[in-house]
């Protein structure tokens, strides 16, 4: 019987200590942390109940990046300047669908997943409403977003995004 009461009371004595330490410490005073500050752009709400419309109809073509501009986009996508990242990404849906798509097609899977991701889809849904995608190049790269991304691609906004490039291929068919 004495063994067993200061099992209890060693017990109870572990439980005190614990709230006391719980409690000490959920009192003191937080630890102080720097976080980078990085500005990143805000990507706009999008209003999803507008028929999706090809751009390159709309409106007439602006001129066209030169190659050493393109090409230092896609070296900046590679960046670990976060705002330098998010601008040449979202800059190359004004470049040739060639040399884009690859790119855009490994960010979908591989970017960081908060901004670089969708930033990357932003951009092929633009290239393809601007360029077209008779070829399905564009097509095939968000849907193996969809089929081979991670738990953090957010597959739902990656199937909006097909269906709007297929819809506007099947108008622009029209």
């Amino acid at each position: 019987m004495p063994r067993r009461i200061s099992s209890i009371v060693l017990l109870a004595a572990v439980v005190a200590a614990g709230a006391a330490l719980v409690t000490w410490y959920r009192a003191g005073s937080p630890v102080a942390t720097t976080l980078a500050q990085v500005d990143v752009p805000t990507p706009k709400p999008r209003d999803s109940s507008a028929a999706p419309v090809r751009i390159a109809d709309a409106a007439p073509a602006s001129s066209t990046p030169t190659a050493e501009t393109v090409s230092q986009w896609i070296a900046d996508t590679m960046s670990s300047d976060a705002a330098k990242r998010a601008t040449a990404i979202a800059a190359l849906a004004d470049a040739p669908k060639a040399q884009a798509v690859p790119v855009l097609r490994r960010l979908l899977i591989d970017a960081e997943p908060q901004v670089d991701r969708p930033l990357a889809l932003r951009s092929l849904r633009d290239l393809a409403l601007n360029q077209g995608d008779a070829d399905g190049t564009i097509r095939e790269a968000v849907r193996n977003a969809i089929y081979h991304g991670d738990d953090q691609t957010k597959a739902d906004d990656v199937q909006e995004v097909l269906d709007i490039i297929e819809e506007s291929e099947h108008q622009g068919k029209n």
